[in-house]
């Protein structure tokens, strides 16, 4: 199997001293993200393509990530945070006109998609915040003012 990376990548330090590698287009997210005191689990520039690319390289199936995925999840971001930290960025998103109706209506264009998969003991402790890619610019300069 080859780099399991898809994307372009840099390799950042966190707050604890792990090295970690971030998409190169979720990098500034990321910072920001950080600098604004919030932890993140995961992150991914375009879960679709990410995800064809994972399929691409493996001799066998991922038990997910078929072709209705694929085409799904092209052209959303993907950020995962632990719970009280995304429901922290939510609610601050939610008093910012650019982002308000994008976290407070879901399924609506444009809208985000956010989620906490269950487990057979509970809730997940990281929530899955999806939003489209083309947002990543506007959501970066909305961080940087915070």
């Amino acid at each position: 199997m080859t780099d399991p990376l898809i994307h372009p990548h840099e390799t950042l330090t966190t707050r604890t001293g792990e090295r970690v590698a971030i998409d190169a287009e979720m990098v500034p997210i990321v910072r920001e993200l950080w600098r604004l005191g919030y932890t993140t689990s995961a992150c991914c520039q375009d879960v679709g393509e990410a995800t064809a690319g994972v399929r691409a390289q493996r001799d066998t199936p991922l038990g997910y990530g078929g072709d209705a995925f694929i085409d799904y999840h092209r052209g959303w971001a993907l950020l995962k945070l632990p719970i009280p930290d995304a429901m922290r960025l939510v609610a601050l998103l939610a008093e910012i006109p650019d982002f308000a109706d994008r976290v407070r209506h879901p399924w609506r264009p444009g809208s985000w998609r956010m989620n906490v998969p269950l487990e057979p003991d509970g809730l997940t402790p990281d929530a899955l915040l999806h939003l489209p890619c083309q947002q990543v610019p506007q959501l970066v300069e909305t961080l940087r003012q915070q």
